[in-house]
């Protein structure tokens, strides 16, 4: 007796966080034109009927840690074949200080998605369009491109396949001698605070005020991820 053959279930990438930073520098890609996506922000996805053959990544954020684990709570129970969640390259602080709001939330929910059946983890570094508007001095950044070609085409070569970085090293020159001047130091403050790094907030909002970008959890989180890949 023939058997019909059972249609295999079509593959579909969900994009969560139409209203995120990410999604609006990515949406006009030209590679994520070749490829149709359903993009919902979080209030959507109740109503959103996920199948089985559904890849969805994850840039919704919130804040509040209860809402990161209810999102991803809706997420299990869905049958997706992958639950891609974005994370950031500054979660790496939260090995040694806890002082730091948005580090300590990501890092919560990244540990919340890789305990999902069907969870993955990718980290990027700063996001960026033109490498020019990366702050002066060491970052790691992630260009809108390689975001656009992992999406497109995701690679997980990493430990058990259940994560990997995309982000490069780069080093931006300083717009000015005072810049780099002020960098060294705050280095070396941020050094001497130990697990406290927190205790120099003044000195980051004073460096705000001056454009300076590279302060705070980014500049730690570039030092750490500097000294585990050299």
């Amino acid at each position: 007796m023939s058997t019909e053959r059972m249609a295999e279930p079509r593959q579909r990438d969900i994009i969560l966080g139409r209203h995120s930073t990410v999604w609006k520098a990515l949406q006009g890609h030209p590679l994520l034109a070749q490829k149709s996506h359903i993009v919902i922000g979080h209030r959507e996805l109740p109503s959103l009927v996920i199948e089985p053959g559904d890849r969805v990544w994850v840039l919704s954020y919130s804040r509040e840690p209860a809402q990161n684990s209810a999102l991803l709570a809706q997420l299990r129970a869905a049958p997706a074949r992958e639950v891609v969640y974005v994370s950031s390259s500054s979660t790496i602080v939260c090995g040694m200080t806890n002082c730091y709001d948005y580090p300590r939330v990501k890092h919560l929910a990244e540990l919340e998605a890789q305990a999902l059946p069907n969870g993955r983890v990718l980290t990027l570094g700063q996001v960026y369009e033109q490498a020019i508007r990366l702050p002066g001095g060491l970052s790691m950044a992630t260009s809108i491109d390689q975001l656009a070609a992992f999406i497109v085409r995701p690679e997980w070569p990493d430990g058990d396949g259940r994560g990997t970085n995309l982000f490069n090293v780069v080093n931006r020159p300083f717009d000015s001698a005072w810049e780099a001047r002020a960098y060294r130091a705050y280095g070396w403050m941020q050094k001497h605070t130990g697990r406290w790094p927190c205790l120099l907030r003044p000195v980051d909002i004073v460096l705000r005020a001056l454009g300076w970008r590279w302060y705070g959890y980014v500049f730690l989180s570039n030092r750490l991820w500097a000294a585990t890949i050299s």
